[in-house]
């Protein structure tokens, strides 16, 4: 422990051999070929341009689908609207066919059976 001065058992990380040594600030790339910054450029503006269109072609979709399901949901409900009509005028039929329906329709309307008295009790204002 008396040995905290000297610099004979301290381990040390920098190599003992010379190395060479670079600079703090290294020096930057030389530039690239014109061809080649114009090529990249090209590709640049060629991927830019195929991702506007397909965020475009998306979104298009995306409002061409949702005006679809609209139309969807409101073409069921015709359908169930006609279907209920549907089974009101099947309901309408099967009474028609029923004698006692249609002459209780025919008094209504003012007819009755022949030798019976209709009479109106109506108010004759």
């Amino acid at each position: 422990m008396d040995n905290r001065g000297s610099s004979k058992n301290v381990v040390s990380f920098r190599s003992t051999q010379s190395a060479p040594s670079i600079p703090e600030s290294s020096p930057r790339r030389p530039p690239l070929p014109r061809r080649v910054r114009l090529r990249r450029r090209i590709w640049l503006v060629l991927m830019l341009i195929l991702f506007l269109w397909s965020g475009s072609e998306w979104i298009i979709q995306t409002q061409a689908v949702h005006s679809k399901e609209a139309a969807l949901v409101e073409k069921r409900r015709e359908l169930a609207s006609l279907e209920k009509e549907q089974r009101e005028l099947k309901q309408e039929i099967s009474r028609l066919q029923d004698e006692n329906y249609l002459f209780e329709l025919a008094r209504k309307m003012g007819y009755g059976k022949p030798g019976e008295e209709i009479l109106d009790v109506s108010d004759p204002q």
